[in-house]
């Protein structure tokens, strides 16, 4: 594989694989909306059949509990920011996991509801907030059973420490699940992200190649067109480049193919998209720059190409230069027809005696 240079990096970071990180965020959904739905129906019963037993604590604490998340849910259904929304609603839930921990519920028995904290916290939260969560529970709960008296319920000794061993143990293995779970997707995210950047990489000069933009720069253009568009199109064509190939060899015809990818990243604007299209040509994409300016940038570049050589092997000198056609998008649907465009450009450049910039401006 091809060394990337620094400059690269600037379309690498283009390249994204949110459907897997979104596969990821519906599961941390519907792990916590299925936590709400059932909260909402059993808490709401709880209080409807056991006001008259409950302590007022306990009660207003359910009810309270019970509002929030609803609350949440039309927030995240308005806003769509689920780490928020997670984040207040086991945090609601933390406080009234520490209310049936004080009052005991109905027959002591509030400690068994707390089991399911540490496997919800952990699925709708992640390792690291899960963890404060069910850390802070855990001592919460420890001091509320084996603290000083505060007015808390009292349990049997028995019943305390089984339920601290069973907490712990839901506890750590929801952690150890959680983690390696979160380890792994990030390990499938990473090898993912590589696969496609090399499937959008060109295997001989290291920049972007004619998958890339096609495939996803259109994309991102047609989902963000306040970010990109209108730009502009530059259909580069090294001249000669066959005479090249027949007089020196492929080899130094590769060098040439690598060192015009070096001046097209050294030339042209870092948020300029660079790609070689195949063979001796290449496409620059200028975002937000219309054709007029973009000739001028093109005629620029040109002129630097025809100033700069290459060492042979035995140390002679050449130089070379390119053409170039340019045209203009304003929307991603007439993309196919203005590269045409900057194609006929181009051979008209080439017509006209090479090393030349054509547009619709010349």
């Amino acid at each position: 594989m091809p060394k990337k240079s620094n400059n690269a990096q600037n379309w690498l970071s283009l390249i994204n694989i949110d459907n897997v990180y979104s596969s990821d965020k519906q599961r941390q959904a519907l792990s916590l909306f299925a936590m709400i739905a059932i909260a909402i129906v059993v808490l709401s019963m709880l209080v409807i059949l056991n006001y008259d037993v409950y302590s007022p604590i306990l009660t207003i604490s359910l009810i309270l509990v019970n509002i929030t998340i609803t609350s949440s849910t039309l927030y995240f259904i308005k806003t769509g920011k689920l780490e928020v929304v997670a984040l207040i609603s086991m945090g609601i839930v933390f406080i009234m996991c520490i209310a049936l921990t004080y009052t005991g519920g109905k027959e002591n028995t509030g400690l068994y509801w707390l089991m399911f904290y540490p496997v919800v916290s952990f699925a709708s939260l992640g390792a690291k907030h899960g963890t404060w969560l069910g850390s802070c529970l855990l001592v919460c709960c420890t001091f509320i059973l084996y603290g000083p008296d505060i007015g808390q319920v009292n349990y049997p000794e028995v019943e305390k420490s089984r339920f601290l061993a069973a907490f712990t143990l839901v506890f750590v293995f929801s952690f150890i699940g959680e983690y390696f779970r979160h380890k792994s997707h990030m390990d499938i995210a990473g090898i993912t992200l590589e696969q496609t950047q090399d499937a959008y990489t060109d295997q001989l000069t290291g920049g972007a190649n004619r998958r890339f933009i096609t495939s996803h720069f259109l994309k991102l253009v047609d989902e963000n067109p306040h970010e990109y568009l209108p730009f502009s199109i530059l259909l580069l064509d090294l001249d000669n480049f066959k005479a090249m190939n027949d007089t020196y060899g492929h080899d130094f015809g590769d060098t040439v193919l690598i060192e015009f990818t070096k001046l097209l990243e050294s030339q042209f604007p870092s948020s300029a998209v660079k790609a070689r299209y195949g063979g001796e040509e290449f496409v620059v994409i200028l975002p937000n720059e219309r054709s007029q300016r973009a000739a001028k940038l093109a005629d620029k570049f040109r002129n630097h190409v025809s100033e700069h050589v290459i060492l042979t092997s035995d140390k002679a000198k050449v130089a070379f230069t390119c053409s170039i056609g340019v045209a203009q998008v304003n929307n991603v649907a007439e993309y196919d027809n203005e590269l045409k465009k900057a194609d006929e450009y181009l051979y008209l450049a080439k017509e006209q005696g090479r090393n030349k910039v054509m547009s619709a401006h010349s």
